[in-house]
């Protein structure tokens, strides 16, 4: 059983939109700090950039925003 559920969530993971994959605590939301374990090179200013409602994590929404903006690269598939 305990092979089974790790399975199943080895599946979910790598089906899982690329800003889930980000979301290390699974909260909903993408820190800074979890931006930085993908992305080394963002800088805070850009991580401001990037948070359009200036809360100080990035949903969904922004992360494909800043994507379509050029300010964070797609993530390889």
């Amino acid at each position: 059983m305990q092979r089974l559920l790790l399975t199943a969530a080895t599946v979910m993971a790598m089906t899982a939109p690329a800003w889930a994959q980000a979301d290390l605590d699974i909260d909903g939301v993408v820190t800074y700090e979890e931006v930085l374990v993908a992305y080394p090179d963002v800088t805070a200013e850009d991580f401001a950039a990037m948070d359009a409602d200036g809360d100080g994590v990035l949903s969904a929404d922004e992360i494909a925003a800043a994507q379509d903006a050029g300010l964070l690269a797609a993530p390889a598939e």
